[in-house]
């Protein structure tokens, strides 16, 4: 099979690419790297904010009764919290995937890329809503290394009476596909009923060529690459004034929410993390990663292989 694939251009010559992922993939790195590619427009997770927090959807008050019982936060289940906050966002409580279908479709002027990241699962079963003239391409993990890393970040700050199992989580944060599931039939549809050759990039071989692997994928989605693309200023200038991002997800990071502390800390891609034994790993741990590893192993054979 081939490793790379022209991107899906559309009128006026935008490239527009979706980069979907699975939790604790780097992928906010990865978007931040993107964001620097010359006159690009870039999204940060549309779909997975809409699925949790629009009003129109099924989780809104599941999440926040979920939050205020494990953590005891007080989450405020309005929107007057978000309105005086600064930078390009909007408030995801408003949206239906069919607002942002629109959006993600339109022509915005001056840009030569739309780029956008979001979670796998925030689509399964609404394929009809993504939008079109986009390349698919995925970011993949090692199970045992995303399960271990989500089961981490899932439970800071919770007391150890309180402290969660995999196996706890609601769908929201555990989807019945436990993610890799839902990420391999998104490709599947994008490879069989879309016609497209997905570039695959695997974010353990990412961290460890970056060169190599950012140089494969700006060729697989038809745009130049530069070293330049893999240096960046820390902090928070990202989501704060280049992204298109939900008012919630600049809330929950201006509140200091530290799943991507150390990606707004960071200047380039981290280092690979060495792999558990899976000994050395909890039980629900080994039990989810063995479970999702066939869809894994079959994405990875086919992932680009860096240049």
């Amino acid at each position: 099979m081939s490793n790379s694939s022209s991107a899906v251009n559309t009128k006026n010559d935008i490239t527009r690419v979706m980069l979907w992922c699975i939790p604790r993939s780097t992928s906010t790195a990865f978007l931040k790297c993107m964001t620097y590619v010359p006159n690009t427009l870039a999204w940060y997770e549309p779909y997975i904010t809409c699925y949790i927090y629009s009003k129109y959807g099924i989780h809104r008050k599941n999440v926040f009764e979920f939050w205020r019982k494990i953590q005891g936060v007080d989450i405020k289940d309005n929107d007057d919290h978000l309105l005086d906050i600064e930078g390009g966002g909007y408030l995801a409580s408003q949206t239906k995937y069919s607002w942002l279908k629109k959006q993600l479709e339109a022509m915005p002027a001056g840009k030569k890329m739309i780029f956008c990241k979001d979670l796998s699962w925030s689509v399964d079963g609404h394929y009809e809503d993504m939008p079109s003239g986009f390349q698919h391409t995925f970011l993949i993990r090692n199970p045992f290394l995303t399960f271990d890393s989500w089961k981490r970040v899932i439970n800071r700050g919770i007391d150890d009476d309180k402290k969660l199992q995999l196996g706890d989580l609601p769908v929201f944060y555990m989807p019945k596909g436990s993610f890799f599931k839902e990420q391999y039939n998104l490709y599947k549809y994008a490879k069989d009923t879309l016609g497209q050759n997905p570039p695959i990039v695997d974010t353990d071989e990412l961290l460890a060529n970056p060169v190599g692997v950012m140089k494969a994928y700006c060729k697989a989605i038809g745009v130049p690459y530069s070293d330049d693309y893999l240096r960046w200023e820390p902090g928070n200038q990202c989501h704060d004034k280049l992204w298109i991002i939900p008012k919630e997800q600049l809330y929950a990071q201006h509140m200091g929410n530290e799943w991507h502390e150390v990606t707004f800390k960071s200047t380039c891609f981290g280092s690979p993390r060495k792999c558990p034994d899976r000994e050395d790993l909890p039980e629900d741990v080994v039990y989810y990663a063995d479970l999702c590893m066939e869809y894994y192993e079959e994405m990875y054979a086919n992932r680009l292989k860096p240049l």
